[in-house]
């Protein structure tokens, strides 16, 4: 009798033992897979590979070239060897290769495997191009579209934005006795539409369709008004002209714009990026419209708090 309690506890101590092992095993296999795709992974949340390609900055006019070849064709980068897209771009493999590389990825097949899961978590309605559904007027494809793109919008703004940059504007608009809000075409009703908000709140703001350079060259120079230049690519010649007087006034100017190295940033004290607009993307006229009153109903919300 006590050799068969005796057996059972030497039985049942191997089995914990043996589900200690495994379930270390475990842990060991599991913290190694994660230490292997923790940095891509985390790479591949901050900064898409898609979005790379869209709004890549100081690249060559080759690799600009391939850069829309493949926004427009972009299969072709899954049925074509590094030569074979050289010879349909009239490129190199060397430049093909350069330009996986200056996008984040260690080469051309990791470039393409990151570019397929991305392309493959799409929508089918964008998978096609945009065009579809504005052509084909696809309001069905856009039920689930409209959102998706609403929500990329949001979330690159979101990721895009500088915390001390924001905060630091956000005082200066509860500081202000005037906000004065620029942009032109599209962007001055976007303009109107911040300016709205900030008026009922009781503080006065002016949006302007396109500078009055008769205005601006007589103004007075006043550290409690408030500007911000809208522009999409910040190369909007007017917009540059609007900040360079305010610039020389000494008044405190804030661009808003698509890319961090434009023109219309280096004239401004500081820079709101929003979502990137390219104009061979029909629909990233509404993203980057979505993107802009985000920026402007943060500040508007700032407001909101010491006000209410």
């Amino acid at each position: 009798m006590e050799c068969s309690e005796e057996i059972q506890q030497i039985t049942l101590g191997s089995v914990m033992q043996i589900e200690k092992s495994i379930s270390a095993g475990y842990d060991v296999w599991r913290n190694m897979l994660w230490d292997d795709y923790r940095e891509e992974w985390n790479n591949c949340m901050e900064s898409k590979l898609l979005q790379k390609l869209k709004y890549a900055s100081q690249l060559t006019v080759q690799e600009k070239h391939i850069v829309d070849y493949i926004l427009n064709n972009p299969e072709v980068v899954f049925d074509s060897t590094a030569h074979e897209l050289a010879q349909q771009t009239y490129t190199s493999s060397s430049t093909i290769v350069r330009l996986c590389k200056k996008l984040g990825t260690k080469g051309y097949p990791d470039f393409q495997l990151k570019l397929a899961l991305e392309y493959q978590r799409m929508p089918s309605a964008l998978q096609t191009q945009d065009h579809e559904i504005a052509e084909q007027g696809n309001v069905l494809a856009a039920i689930d579209s409209v959102p998706y793109l609403y929500q990329q919008a949001l979330d690159d703004t979101r990721r895009m934005l500088n915390a001390p940059v924001l905060l630091r504007i956000a005082s200066w608009v509860k500081e202000s006795v005037r906000i004065d809000v620029y942009g032109s075409d599209m962007n001055y009703y976007l303009a109107q539409q911040a300016c709205a908000k900030w008026n009922e709140l009781g503080i006065s703001a002016i949006a302007h369709n396109s500078p009055n350079m008769h205005y601006l060259n007589t103004m007075n120079p006043n550290s409690l008004t408030l500007s911000f230049v809208i522009s999409h690519t910040g190369e909007n010649q007017s917009m540059i002209e609007a900040a360079k007087v305010l610039s020389n006034k000494q008044m405190k100017v804030i661009a808003v714009t698509g890319n961090n190295h434009s023109t219309l940033s280096r004239h401004c004290d500081e820079t709101l990026l929003a979502y990137g607009y390219n104009e061979q993307l029909r629909l990233s006229k509404m993203s980057s419209m979505v993107s802009i009153l985000y920026i402007f109903d943060m500040l508007y919300m700032g407001s909101i708090s010491d006000t209410y």
